[in-house]
């Protein structure tokens, strides 16, 4: 197929996809006021000083405290912004490209962006700053922009202040870094470990050593007095004692099929790499695999958590080299596609949902394997 057509659809689908965050946003933070999405957005080191996810909101509540506008409106007019950009600068990015039809294939990709059709609620989390900063940084390597390592470190540290999260997607910076710069591998570890792994590991020991609760004493009636009641309270009444593991037990099969769609993941960008001779380093996959084990261990938003890797390996592998596809190839790709229309993953609980009848089928599949096990170890 030729690339202006396929060119075309891509931009289209991402079309849509910002149309999409664009009004879940609206919703989430202007209608319902939500204290799991918006809230996030207003932690603040005002209410009670220096805690995680913090720097935003800070800035947030600066600006309603100088122009008195709601902190809702100032919340959705950053995120409109920064919708805006990220999705202008990938289709920019794409739009110069040589695609195939393997590349529609991963922006469907119902693990990685094309969950934003299955599960909207992904939209307004605080992962687009993670995209958006990636996608700077991949844009600038792409257009032979020469980055100091120092303003690396500052856009890692200014990530990790927005969401600890940022550190545990780390390796990421590392494999952009290390096979799109030029350099021996010792200079460009020597560089990775001094300007990304160190400061970003100081500040989450900093982080979680003096660090405060992100609910304080005052963090409700302080945003009460700037003028927001949240319709839920959402993140400021979690429990930091809350029994995760004993969740994990009571919910263990819907966790489990995460496995599924991370399974499917996995095949749609070995698919794409196999097809477009592209090699991922062996090593970038061990680490992230190592880095991620503690944010699957803590948080129990799981299908946030595999989107956030799927989407930033989509952004990396896009501007990688690309093949003409054989015929053959397109006919699979084209069910490849069609396949990811078939499938999602939710945010958390739910790992993997096809059709009913398939549905069901794994689910007796599951249950049978699953107390044959535990008859054989228990």
């Amino acid at each position: 197929m030729k690339t202006k057509i396929i060119n075309y659809i891509i931009s289209c689908i991402l079309l849509v996809y910002y149309c999409i965050s664009i009004a879940t946003t609206y919703s989430l933070i202007i209608v319902n006021k939500g204290g799991w999405y918006l809230g996030e957005w207003v932690i603040n080191y005002q209410d009670g000083g220096f805690k995680r996810r913090g720097f935003f909101g800070s800035i947030f509540i600066f600006i309603n405290e100088i122009t008195k506008i709601n902190l809702e409106n100032i919340v959705f007019g950053f995120l409109f912004v920064v919708y805006t950009l990220f999705f202008y600068l990938l289709i920019k990015l794409l739009w110069k490209e040589k695609n195939n039809l393997l590349v529609i294939a991963l922006i469907l990709l119902p693990a990685g962006f094309g969950m934003m059709m299955k599960d909207p609620s992904i939209a307004s989390k605080k992962e687009i700053i993670f995209f958006l900063f990636y996608l700077f940084y991949i844009t600038s390597i792409q257009y032979k922009m020469v980055i100091k390592d120092y303003i690396i470190s500052i856009f890692i540290i200014v990530a990790i202040l927005h969401h600890e999260a940022a550190f545990f997607y780390l390796p990421f910076v590392g494999l952009a870094y290390f096979m799109k710069n030029e350099g021996t591998t010792f200079s460009k570890l020597k560089k990775m470990v001094i300007y990304q792994l160190l400061p970003s590991t100081v500040l989450m020991l900093l982080l979680f050593k003096f660090g405060i609760n992100i609910n304080t004493q005052n963090s409700v009636e302080f945003l009460k007095n700037h003028g927001l009641v949240f319709n839920e309270l959402g993140i400021y009444e979690y429990d930091t004692n809350y029994d995760v593991i004993g969740y994990y037990k009571a919910n263990a099969y819907s966790y489990q099929t995460y496995l599924i769609s991370i399974a499917l993941g996995a095949f749609a960008f070995y698919i794409y790499c196999k097809m477009n001779a592209v090699k991922i380093n062996a090593l970038f996959i061990l680490s992230q695999i190592v880095f991620l084990v503690p944010l699957f261990y803590l948080a129990i938003d799981w299908g946030r958590w595999v989107n956030i890797f799927f989407s930033l390996l989509t952004i990396f592998i896009v501007t990688e080299q690309k093949s003409i596809l054989t015929r053959k190839q397109e006919i699979f790709t084209i069910i490849l596609i069609l396949f990811n229309f078939s499938w999602k993953m939710m945010l958390k609980e739910i790992g993997f949902i096809t059709f009913p009848a398939i549905d069901d089928l794994i689910k007796k599949i599951y249950y049978v394997l699953f107390f044959k096990m535990q008859k054989i170890f228990f």
